[in-house]
């Protein structure tokens, strides 16, 4: 490669320049998160390394509880309707007959 002296090759890069403005909004709200994130990380990044650890693992503790809970209470939910249905008497499920249909022609 022979080039002159005194020139500096530049390459030319594009900015990405997106038209949608779901797109900005969905760029400039990420943003704001990893800001928020940094802001809010910022005192434990100060903390001995020891101590830090165990703010990450109580942290994912804390987000596995919080993740966990929608299941819990479906499975609460699902036997407790169990429970109405078998006290009620009328359980479709475990009559293996679809029940009678109240709007329909007769």
């Amino acid at each position: 490669m022979t080039e002159t002296t005194g020139e500096v090759r530049v390459r030319n890069v594009r900015t990405r320049q997106s038209e949608s403005v779901v797109e900005q909004a969905v760029e400039f709200g990420g943003g704001v998160v990893r800001l928020g994130f940094s802001v809010f990380t910022l005192p434990l990044a100060l903390l001995p390394s020891e101590s830090r650890q165990h703010m990450q693992n109580a942290t994912k503790e804390l987000m596995y509880a919080f993740a966990s809970l929608p299941g819990e209470f479906a499975n609460i939910a699902g036997q407790a309707i169990e429970d109405w249905a078998a006290e009620k008497g009328d359980a479709p499920a475990a009559s293996g007959k679809a029940p009678k249909d109240e709007m329909g022609a007769q």
